[in-house]
């Protein structure tokens, strides 16, 4: 434990001895790596069995599938699947009282009241920014909720939505204590407020309507990925700022599904409404929320979750281990995530790849954009690792671009050989999503998708989004820079529920 606390206290120092200066874009113009026929692989009957044991999950046929590039297109889609639905099940990890917060209050409460039926469930330590949402939830407080909770929360309650409040601050002392922690955090740090990665969090991401259709069938329809009910999410892909707070959009991505694998996402919604209100639906229920769904299309599709609570940490990390082993020497990976930190289960097969001479891309965030200082020193730290095996890799730094709405890259997404599977998700690749918050993908195989998927990375290494990590950069930093960046990372992966609990935060509470 001695050892834990001088290495804390040498943190600091060591991030301003190794300060990064901000880098001009590098401009891309490597050759297309070989396309590799790999169709017929994916669909192995013994890796399809391997992957339902190893993820505890089924490939379900017949669904449709389509990417939401941003909040450009992903929170319109949110919107008209609701205009007509009878039922809307909503979960996010941040909610914030901004400007998209108040509209999509708005939305909700308004539904509610002209009949639908509307679940709205919400990190309640996620969507806290500050010591002033703490005051403003204390004033709300009553005998049922004895720490209050956001006004908007208030007024969603209040025009009949159904409220969930997961991973609650239980003590006026904690909470209070909270919102100072994140506040000084973000001021230390000249950061974002939603530097907050020591507890465990409800992570998962879900907008899910059912509506009718003209042929009297009800239709379900699900939205999942990264984007939270916030204005940087809702701006992403846009020029627009949020007038109060001043922040502007992200690149971020959603998948819209329809078809049998919705059952799959709406039997895991209607799970965590029994989890965390500790009552079962009453019989019935169940079908009536989540009724089967017919063939909507050609793709197959897989939905693995994490919920560490429950003791189930490493589903999705097991999907990425088994399709990385399983795309052919010199076909592509392409990885895009907010955090590029992964453990061994999933570097051991980049290692191999990189080796066999694998044509793996990554896009990670850079210093200049990314909202979790430390985070981009464990990535360098991967980083080097890989250039050392193979320094022709494709290693990527996000680079902010706020008049396009593209400030941080927040998206979690990958794609495996010429023809294999996309995974689009909440799930970052990084010791957070694998070992502490409740996380979730879609796996999903089908021609259309990985078109616009390939369309979509490939705009992402274009016009100026990133810079490329040069082996050699790589290769002549410091001493003092190299015990950092190994000292985070290993803090990451090693620590983090001390961490947690040494800061008072609860890092082992319930979600």
């Amino acid at each position: 434990m001695h050892s834990l606390r001088a290495l804390l206290l040498l943190l600091p120092l060591l991030t301003n001895l190794s300060a990064c200066a901000p880098r001009a874009p590098s401009s891309i113009t490597e050759a297309a790596p070989p396309v590799i026929e790999d169709c017929a692989l994916w669909d192995n009957p013994r890796l399809t069995r391997r992957l339902d044991l190893l993820t505890s999950s089924v490939e379900r046929e017949g669904n449709r599938a389509e990417l939401l590039i941003d909040g450009v297109s992903a929170f319109p889609r949110r919107y008209e699947n609701s205009a007509d639905a009878e039922l809307i099940l909503v979960k996010t990890f941040i909610f914030y009282e901004d400007e998209a917060g108040h509209a999509i209050a708005k939305l909700l409460s308004e539904r509610a009241q002209a009949g639908a039926e509307v679940w709205f469930q919400y990190d309640q330590k996620g969507s806290i920014r500050g010591p002033e949402d703490v005051q403003n939830m204390l004033t709300l407080a009553d005998d049922e909720r004895l720490l209050g909770e956001l006004p908007l929360v208030r007024k969603m309650r209040k025009a009949g939505v159904h409220i969930i409040a997961s991973n609650p601050v239980r003590r006026a002392k904690g909470i209070a204590r909270w919102g100072e922690f994140v506040d000084s955090w973000s001021e230390a740090r000249g950061g974002d407020p939603k530097v907050r990665i020591l507890p465990r969090f409800d992570h998962e991401k879900y907008w899910i309507t059912l509506n009718p259709l003209p042929d009297g069938d009800r239709e379900l329809r699900v939205i999942l990925g990264g984007l939270n009910i916030a204005s940087e999410y809702a701006y992403g892909g846009t020029p627009q700022r949020d007038a109060g707070t001043g922040r502007r959009g992200w690149r971020d991505t959603d998948i819209e599904l329809r078809g049998p694998v919705t059952n799959d996402v709406v039997s895991r919604y209607l799970d965590l409404i029994e989890i965390h209100t500790s009552e079962r639906l009453a019989p019935g229920e169940r079908g009536r929320l989540n009724p089967t769904q017919g063939v909507k299309g050609d793709a197959k599709a897989r939905f693995v979750w994490n919920h560490p609570i429950l003791g189930n940490k490493r589903r999705i990390e097991r999907l990425y281990n088994e399709l990385i082993d399983a795309t052919p020497d010199g076909a592509p990976i392409k990885i895009g995530t907010a955090y590029f930190a992964p453990g061994r289960r999933i570097t051991r097969p980049l290692y191999r790849a990189a080796r066999d001479g694998g044509a793996l891309t990554v896009i990670t965030n850079s210093t200049e954009s990314v909202d979790m200082w430390f985070v981009t020193s464990a990535s360098r730290h991967e980083f080097r690792r890989l250039s050392r095996i193979n320094p022709d890799l494709g290693l990527y730094e996000w680079l902010p671009q706020p008049e396009q709405g593209w400030f941080t890259y927040h998206s979690k997404q990958a794609a495996f050989g010429s023809c294999g599977p996309v995974i689009v998700g909440s799930a970052n690749l990084d010791a957070q999503s694998s070992e502490h918050n409740s996380e979730s993908v879609v796996a999903v195989r089908d021609a259309q998708l990985r078109a616009d998927f390939d369309q979509m990375f490939a705009a992402d290494l274009r016009d100026g989004r990133v810079a490329r990590v040069d082996p050699a950069e790589l290769g002549h930093v410091g001493p003092i820079e190299r015990i950092k960046e190994l000292t985070i990372y290993t803090l990451m992966w090693y620590w983090l529920d001390g961490g947690a609990r040494g800061a008072g935060f609860g890092g082992g509470g319930r979600l």
